[in-house]
């Protein structure tokens, strides 16, 4: 009753507010929605800690009046706000479970004046797994209302990816844990790459939780990631400072379909370059290794490019041959700018330009090779070695990495030699 007592009186006297945090698109600049969360900033004591007092309205099953409360403080106002920006809630285990919920939250949003299909709910992995036909059923009912359900914190909890697949997520949040500093943590850069990667594939728009520098956006944008939340975009704020920082930024008019960066999306992109480029294409690792090869590179040594994909240099070469690559492979591995050199292979007379292949943050990570057959008619071998050198000029996105390309595939736009 004590709590019950104290929830009462700072709610009626406005000591818990909503605090509005905005969640950005990574690629535009621009205000997607809100994340409304509860702040309880007491006369006496001061700034009461969400971390503290959210457990116990739980645990005294006080937690359907706190939310109650944000919803029909948040969504009066933010209906007053120009733009078709999203506002999303935390709901808590317990009251996942409840059948009447949907109903009740539908009616309640609807008597703000604040849009139903921009309202946003959040769940944790661990909400799940009380009740899981409870919870299945009760986000099914909200998408079908269509509220959106994002599963937060995703990453720190009981993952299952045949849960994501079956549950209606249309939005997927990286914990903030694998977002601090992952431009300088490559186990980091991984993991947010595997998730990412993971929600693209199954079409979930992914945030990252917890942004903070601008080093970390840009990994994040290169990856793929679509929105982004964090100190780097706003802190959590009143209404007045919320209003501010939309119009500051700008909401998005018409929020399109995430892109369809995914890896495989990506390894098609590169199958298809690699089988139509008039030259020969491949990739080595930093063991001189053949990653990827295709079948006109491949030739070179009477191979497929499924053959020579595996083996290493040395095991295909030898004598001066071989020494002549080993030291474009050392010259590359030292230079910003492609080498490019001729050498005779058998009865071949090659022309090979050779570019080494960064990630991220400017590691070395392997060795973009391209061949061309220098006894082709001059003409035709000018123009191909013209676009094959701009080919291992593309910028770090298109070649940052074996098999991933965040572009379109490169068109050479020229005949078979």
């Amino acid at each position: 009753m004590v709590v019950h007592a104290c929830l009462t009186t700072a709610i009626e006297n406005e000591h818990i507010w909503p605090a509005f945090q905005p969640i950005v698109d990574i690629r535009s600049g621009r205000l997607r929605g809100f994340e409304v969360l509860a702040r309880w900033t007491d006369p006496q004591v001061g700034e009461i800690s969400p971390v503290d007092f959210i457990p116990v309205l739980e645990q005294r099953d006080l937690i359907d009046i706190l939310f109650n409360h944000l919803v029909q403080t948040a969504c009066p106002v933010a209906a007053t706000w120009p733009g078709p920006f999203f506002l999303a809630f935390n709901i808590s285990p317990k009251q996942l479970i409840g059948k009447a919920l949907p109903i009740e939250l539908s009616e309640t949003v609807r008597a703000t004046g604040f849009p139903l299909e921009r309202f946003q709910i959040e769940v944790t992995e661990s909400s799940l797994i009380s009740d899981v036909e409870e919870a299945y059923s009760r986000l099914h009912e909200f998408d079908d209302m269509g509220v959106k359900v994002a599963l937060d914190d995703f990453g720190t909890g009981y993952s299952s990816l045949a849960r994501l697949e079956a549950f209606p997520f249309r939005k997927l949040k990286i914990d903030a844990c694998f977002v601090r500093a992952l431009d300088r943590d490559s186990s980091k850069r991984r993991i947010a790459a595997a998730i990412i990667g993971l929600g693209q594939s199954l079409g979930i728009t992914v945030v990252a939780e917890g942004v903070e520098t601008l080093q970390e956006e840009a990994v994040l944008r290169d990856l793929g990631c679509d929105l982004g939340q964090g100190w780097l975009y706003g802190k959590p704020q009143t209404k007045d400072e919320a209003r501010r920082t939309l119009e500051m930024y700008g909401a998005v008019e018409h929020a399109s379909p995430p892109l369809d960066v995914s890896p495989f999306q990506q390894l098609h992109q590169l199958a298809t370059l690699y089988k139509q480029a008039p030259v020969g294409l491949c990739f080595l690792d930093l063991n001189h290794r053949h990653v990827r090869a295709n079948d006109r590179f491949a030739s070179i040594h009477n191979m497929t490019g499924a053959e020579l994909e595996g083996k290493t240099v040395s095991d295909v070469m030898s004598g001066p041959t071989l020494a002549t690559v080993k030291r474009i492979l050392k010259q590359c591995m030292l230079s910003d700018e492609p080498i490019t050199e001729n050498y005779i292979h058998g009865e071949r007379h090659l022309r090979v330009i050779c570019t080494r292949v960064v990630d991220l943050i400017g590691e070395v990570i392997g060795f973009s090779g391209v061949s061309i057959d220098t006894e082709a008619p001059l003409e035709s071998c000018q123009r191909v070695l013209e676009r094959a050198t701009a080919f291992t000029k593309q910028p770090p996105a298109l070649r940052r990495c074996p098999g991933c390309s965040s572009g379109q595939p490169h068109q050479f736009g020229l005949e078979c030699i």
